[in-house]
């Protein structure tokens, strides 16, 4: 007989994993400054030439992403709010956290609320283990309304999207529900060309499949991927985008984009599966997805999707998202837009999971009345779990510059510049930050007083030069 010690020790243990990368993360937040690389841009612009002109300056002179744009011109700094930092971080993680937790609340809905927990807290811990930066996941703000926010946006509308076909069609909450969809299409679309691309094709793929396969005509489908189109269009006419792309003569070559947008999908897949613990959580899952696709299920109808177009949407999609990266700049995704890929790719691999378990249960390959986790599998997963924490380079730094006092020590220093930036004075010389924690800190202002950080920082501060002082010793 199976002893309970082992599955309540075996949730402890999860959510401690889950804690393990929550806890630290939560606490460097509070050490968060804004970054010289973009975040005093913003404010400047917003405000010398006022937070509605300001969208317009970047619109035509550098990026069709409105939505992102909107944010960040109302960042903290904006508003004289500079502690307002320290709060961009925390309410990304818990941005993020929220919409995968509502997510697995539609997509495991019927299960025990420990599990739509636990899967989530499990969720969480592979996105962090797998991410490339965490500094551009939640601490850079110009990366945060770029990447993560519309990231969260999209689990979190997708959760909307699941929930939409069970509301009464009497009364406005369906019609409300429609127009609180599509902006949150509008949204996502307006952040950046990673998620536009996701997004509008799973809209095609999902109103294509529906249409297609189940011969249905579904307007409120219809309208989302009208509202997508219509979006991706506003983002793409901006004369702005013309002039970041043109900066590149590698840029537009769509053959070379997509050939290497599979190629480096096959190396970040396998990169995927060896720094996450998917494998073995994947093992874990399938007696849940059992669950999930069974008769009496209310989410089986999720699932029963064929595997083969499921695995070959999969594949595609996150071949997609890293197309931008390849066709805009003719080089491999930055660490920001590979955080985006890791969160969608572990999200849909537990999809696609779902989807092949029903599938070959279907074919009598799993019989779940005979189907027995291994006793080791538990354990296996511990392990792997234990060992992707230790590898992962962004948590390692995340436990580095807190355990070591660089993240103290460069919020002290941060603050003390700060009281040195408001006196008064046509110039200043600034010293140099001793430490610069990476799990925090982007970019510096420049030894030339005319590098565009430095003039950003002069302009928010009403100086005419600002000098960083390299013979300084550090």
């Amino acid at each position: 007989m199976k002893s309970p010690i082992i599955p309540i020790a075996t949730k402890l243990a999860g959510f401690g994993f889950f804690l393990a990368v929550f806890v630290p993360l939560f606490i460097l937040s509070f050490f968060n400054h804004p970054s010289a690389a973009d975040d005093y841009c913003f404010a400047d612009t917003a405000v010398r030439e006022g937070f509605w002109q300001a969208q317009v300056y970047y619109y035509d002179w550098w990026t069709g992403r409105y939505f992102s744009n909107f944010l960040v011109h109302g960042n903290p700094l904006v508003w004289g709010w500079y502690d307002g930092f320290r709060l961009i971080p925390a309410l990304s993680i818990l941005g993020l956290l929220g919409s995968v937790f509502s997510l697995m609340s539609e997509l495991l809905r019927g299960q025990r609320i420990t599990t739509i927990l636990l899967t989530t807290a499990l969720l969480f811990f592979s996105m962090m283990v797998a991410q490339q930066s965490t500094v551009e996941a939640f601490f850079w703000t110009a990366a945060v309304a770029s990447y993560t926010v519309p990231t969260a946006l999209t689990f979190y509308l997708l959760a909307v999207m699941i929930r939409w076909y069970r509301l009464p069609a009497a009364g406005l909450i369906r019609p409300l529900t429609v127009v609180w969809a599509s902006f949150l299409v509008f949204a996502i679309v307006g952040s950046g060309e990673t998620n536009l691309i996701l997004l509008v094709l799973l809209l095609l793929a999902i109103a294509g499949y529906r249409l297609l396969f189940q011969r249905t005509f579904d307007p409120f489908l219809a309208g989302l991927v009208l509202a997508a189109l219509i979006s991706s269009w506003l983002l793409f006419r901006a004369p702005g985008n013309a002039v970041r792309m043109g900066g590149n003569p590698h840029s537009g070559d769509f053959v070379a984009s997509f050939l290497g947008s599979f190629g480096w999908l096959a190396q970040s897949v396998g990169t995927l599966l060896l720094k996450s613990p998917l494998i073995p959580l994947s093992l874990l899952f399938v007696p849940v997805a059992l669950r999930l696709t069974r008769s009496g299920s209310p989410v089986r109808h999720l699932f029963q999707l064929p595997a083969w177009l499921v695995s070959i949407a999969y594949v595609g999609l996150l071949a997609a998202m890293i197309f931008p990266s390849y066709y805009g700049i003719g080089l491999p995704p930055a660490f920001r837009t590979m955080n985006v890929f890791y969160d969608m790719a572990l999200v849909g691999w537990l999809f696609t999971l779902t989807v092949w378990v029903n599938t070959l249960a279907r074919q009598g390959v799993i019989h779940s009345e005979r189907l027995q986790v291994p006793m080791w599998a538990p354990a296996l997963a511990g392990v792997w779990m234990l060992t992707s924490l230790y590898f992962s380079r962004p948590i390692r730094l995340v436990y580095n510059d807190l355990l070591r006092g660089h993240a103290a020590t460069y919020n002290r220093e941060m603050n003390a510049r700060r009281e040195q930036l408001l006196a008064s004075g046509e110039s200043l010389r600034i010293r140099p930050i001793s430490v610069y924690p990476p799990s925090l800190f982007v970019e510096d202002i420049n030894p030339n007083p005319q590098h565009l950080w430095n003039k950003c920082q002069a302009g928010y501060y009403k100086h005419k030069t600002i000098l960083l002082m390299m013979n300084d010793k550090r």
